[in-house]
Parts: structure tokens; C-alpha cells; sequence
């Protein structure tokens, strides 16, 4: 029997699936487009259940353009743009729409931290600046300004791990995306106390999943999920990894005798 693997990914704008056999050849795929919510400006947000629903409609849709049998499918990645939040509500569904890494809202949350001496306090653990998009910034707006969301949030996601999680009905914190949300120690790879107290954040700790590496087994495709994506049921799911990183090592960058230099909307290199 021959064997295939499962990558999905949702970046900014679209969501794609893609089946890959042993060798990394492409066998099928399928992509659709997601329009944007922008209530307000600065707000860049996208409804949640729909997202969910189009990435079972590609997935359904890259099985039936490989021609392959749901068993043949022996495991299963997702990746997915960084920052934003994706927040799951204790009432078994959305808490509020996803909020996309172009998201502005909470600009003035590291402006302040700046100014107050936190961003350094920060940066002896974190390694990075502290950004509008990050969780950090987003979960202090809404502690603020709509406070019954965070009341209502039984896990706090990054895109990738959603559809995880929506695949599995395990929730998992992936390191590679989580180690960019300034919510993560990166001298422990753990979610710390003492960071999260000084965004003012200590009450959100239950709600962070627990930390998995990428390559890190993370529960398998339940019998809902296999009705519905044409799947198999318990076929695994690994961590996964941040777009980006994983951009690296699919041309293999696993050194530094090379650089990967991205033309998208955060210009980075590698």
C-alpha cells in the first residue's frame, strides 16, 4: 500500500490542503479564499466556524483530487500564519471571530509597555519586541474593552492549532507558534507566570494549552471529522509548525549555510 501525508495550512488568506506522498511529491490539492471582517479600522477578523468549514470542504476536496483511499493517509500536519488569536469559548464554540496578524486594534498596549520599562523586563525572556498582533497585546483588549469574551475562553489558539484541535478535539500549544506570541519563556519553552504578570495577563494561564513540539504526536481525526473530510478515523496529527519556520524547512534550511528570504506582507529572512 502506498503511503501519504496530509499538509493543510492557513495563512492570511486562503486556506489549502495538500497530499504528498513518501518521496514529497504532490498527489492533490484543493485552496479556497476567505474574505476578511474589517468592523472597524485596524480590525482585520475572520469568522471562526467558517474558517473550520472551509478547511473541511479543501481537505474533502484534495482526498477526491489524489485518488487515494482515507487509510493510504498515514499522517497529517497544519501550519498556519503566526500571530492573531483564535479563542475557543467554554461553551463549545467560538468566542469571538479570529483576529488575523495584520490586526492593529491593540497598538497601544506596547506603546505603553515601551514607555513603562515592561517590553525590557519582557525581553530578558521572551527575545522580542512586543507587537499590536502578538496575543499578549489582543488579550489586554479585550480584558479592557470586552472582557466577557476572556470570561467565556476556555483555550487561547494560534490558527494552526484551532483547525488542531477542531481535527482532534485535543487542544495543544505548538512551540514554534507560541514561541512568537510573547507569551512563552523561551529559556524554558513554557508558559511563565511571572511574564504573564507583567502584561497583567495571571488569569489567563488555565485557558494556554499545554506546550507540544512540531513534530510531536497530538491526538488523531475523530469519527465527526472523518465523516465529514472523508479522513480515516484516529489517523494521527503531529504539532505542526508556524508558517514561516516550516517555509525553512521544506527547502531545507536546517543550517546556516543558507537564508530564505520571504516577499510577503512581514519581509522576513532566515
Amino acid at each position: 500500500m502506498n503511503e501519504y501525508f496530509l499538509g493543510i495550512d492557513n495563512g492570511g488568506t486562503m486556506s489549502k490542503a495538500v497530499l504528498f506522498d513518501r518521496a514529497g511529491n504532490e498527489v492533490g490539492s484543493a485552496s479556497e479564499q476567505m474574505a476578511l471582517i474589517t468592523p472597524q479600522p485596524g480590525f482585520t477578523e475572520r469568522d471562526m466556524e467558517q474558517l473550520w468549514q472551509m478547511n473541511v470542504r479543501v481537505i474533502n476536496a484534495a482526498v477526491s483530487n489524489a485518488g487515494i483511499g482515507p487509510t493510504e493517509i498515514k499522517g497529517i500536519a497544519c501550519t498556519g500564519h503566526g500571530k492573531g488569536l483564535y479563542l475557543w469559548g467554554k461553551d463549545g464554540k467560538p468566542a469571538y471571530n479570529g483576529i488575523v496578524s495584520t490586526d492593529s486594534r491593540a497598538w497601544e498596549y506596547p506603546a505603553q509597555w515601551e514607555k513603562d520599562g515592561t517590553a525590557d523586563r519582557v525581553f530578558e525572556k521572551t527575545y522580542q519586541k512586543i507587537l499590536a498582533c502578538q496575543p499578549v497585546s489582543l488579550l489586554n483588549w479585550f480584558k479592557d474593552h470586552k472582557p466577557e469574551v476572556l470570561e467565556n475562553t476556555e483555550w487561547i489558539f494560534e490558527v494552526k492549532d484551532y483547525i488542531r484541535f477542531r481535527l482532534t478535539g485535543e487542544a495543544f500549544a505548538e512551540v514554534t507558534d507560541y514561541s512568537g506570541s510573547n507569551l512563552m519563556n523561551l529559556k524554558t519553552k513554557e508558559f511563565d507566570p511571572d511574564l504573564l504578570a507583567l502584561y497583567g495577563l495571571e488569569e489567563i494561564v488555565d485557558a494556554l494549552p499545554p506546550v507540544k513540539g512540531s513534530t510531536e504526536p497530538c491526538g488523531g481525526i475523530t469519527a465527526e471529522v472523518a465523516a465529514a473530510t472523508g479522513l480515516a478515523e484516529g489517523t494521527p496529527l503531529a504539532g505542526g509548525m508556524f508558517d514561516i519556520d516550516a517555509c525553512a524547512i521544506a527547502i531545507g534550511i536546517v543550517g546556516d549555510e543558507n537564508i530564505l528570504a520571504i516577499a510577503g506582507n512581514w519581509r522576513l529572512n532566515h
